[in-house]
């Protein structure tokens, strides 16, 4: 159970799968604004340096693919924007060992191309997105206030109790007279009558059979 829940008696956050899960999707964002972009603006974008050209063009498709990723602000849990990025930097670390373990002509090539495509979404969206995080916690201090199980149980049966309609009380039982209608005489014992009434009044009809 302690896998779930933590010492303060509240379950664990599961925002390392969610940081993870949106490091892999910025990943996916920054490839295919890469696809998409790097043609028309080598087309229309070009400077005397070529390494000044494809800084700007990484620039502008880092600056392209954050605002993408910014969406994730409208998510519940506002850390895992910049937690993704975050991670994004993980991946970008992971891809620069992989790259030291190839040969010496390949290890060159592939620190460029990692270099090119990799470090600029990584540093102007960690520069962007956890500027905003803070801002966004210090307005709201209770941001990502996580609650107690307790808390949560007695959230959900509120819940619950709220949808169900509030319970009819039961109609009342009909007097025996009522319920012959008017104007007819019901003959009979009363509805409530002790054994030597019900004697007495047995004996009583029995007379009047006799007497007739």
């Amino acid at each position: 159970m302690s896998f779930f829940i933590d010492k303060h008696n509240r379950r664990k956050s599961p925002v390392a799968l969610a940081a993870f899960g949106a490091a892999l999707l910025y990943l996916c964002v920054f490839g295919v604004l890469t696809a998409l972009l790097a043609e028309p603006l080598y087309r229309a974008v070009r400077l005397k340096s070529p390494a000044a050209t494809t800084a700007l063009h990484g620039l502008i498709i880092a600056a392209a693919g954050t605002a993408v990723c910014c969406l994730l602000f409208f998510l519940k849990d506002k850390r895992v924007a910049p937690y993704g990025f975050a991670g994004l930097a993980v991946v970008l670390c992971m891809f620069y060992a992989a790259s030291l373990m190839l040969s010496a002509q390949a290890r060159g090539n592939m620190l460029r191309l990692v270099t090119m495509f990799g470090l600029l979404p990584v540093l102007v969206g960690n520069a962007v997105t956890w500027p905003i995080y803070l801002k966004m916690k210090r307005a709201n201090p209770a941001l990502n206030h996580r609650k107690t199980v307790s808390e949560e149980l007695r959230e959900a049966v509120e819940r619950e109790r709220a949808k169900k309609p509030a319970a009819s009380p039961p109609p009342a039982p009909k007097p025996p007279e009522a319920a012959a209608g008017p104007g007819l005489d019901v003959k009979g014992p009363p509805a409530f009558c002790t054994e030597q009434e019900e004697a007495r009044l047995l004996y009583e009809d029995d007379e009047e059979t006799s007497d007739d």
